[in-house]
């Protein structure tokens, strides 16, 4: 399955609707990159998606145009024990959508995403990016594999941020590397 975003996203749907159809596919892990325990972590940076972020190899990058046009980008990697996921995409119209719709977007997203993952969410809070909102939320998906991740609204652009881990010092490294170009 293919990671579905929200910039399919009109005024009349609800945007917190559609985020659990991109969780299950972080979670099955298809056709990850494959790491070695010695990896060394580096940064990798998309231009056209305006961001950069630390990670213990190069991931693969999807790309799925909707319907409207727009494209969604997705980059994954994974390992034996650990998958890291940056997906991001451009939510038409977004200055027409109220302070309050923004609002329950950034904070529904946390439950959304750990119910399509078949996951536990333990905790959500409110974070910033250079002054950009977002919530971080952290979720387990078995006794071993924790998961932590933060969504951001960065003007038009919607950016999930999501690693999950056998370690826990991997899932605040990658998430603390995340930056915007």
């Amino acid at each position: 399955m293919k990671l579905k975003t929200l910039a399919i996203i009109t005024l009349a749907t609800p945007l917190w609707l559609l985020i659990p159809l991109r969780a299950e596919s972080l979670v099955q892990f298809q056709q990850p990159v494959l790491l070695t325990q010695e990896a060394s972590w580096n940064e990798f940076s998309s231009e056209k998606g305006r961001f950069a972020i630390s990670m213990p190899g190069t991931p693969q990058e999807e790309r799925e145009t909707n319907q409207d046009g727009s494209i969604e980008y997705s980059f994954s990697l994974a390992s034996d024990n650990a998958a890291f996921l940056i997906h991001y995409s451009d939510i038409p119209n977004i200055e027409k959508l109220s302070k309050e719709a923004i609002a329950k977007l950034l904070d529904s997203a946390p439950n959304d995403f750990a119910e399509g993952a078949n996951a536990k969410l333990t905790k959500a809070k409110d974070v910033s990016l250079d002054g950009y909102p977002g919530k971080e939320f952290e979720f387990i998906v078995s006794e071993e594999l924790n998961g932590k991740g933060r969504v951001y609204l960065v003007k038009e652009r919607l950016y999930i941020v999501v690693v999950m881990a056998t370690q826990p010092d991997t899932l605040q490294k990658f998430l603390d590397s995340f930056r915007l170009i």
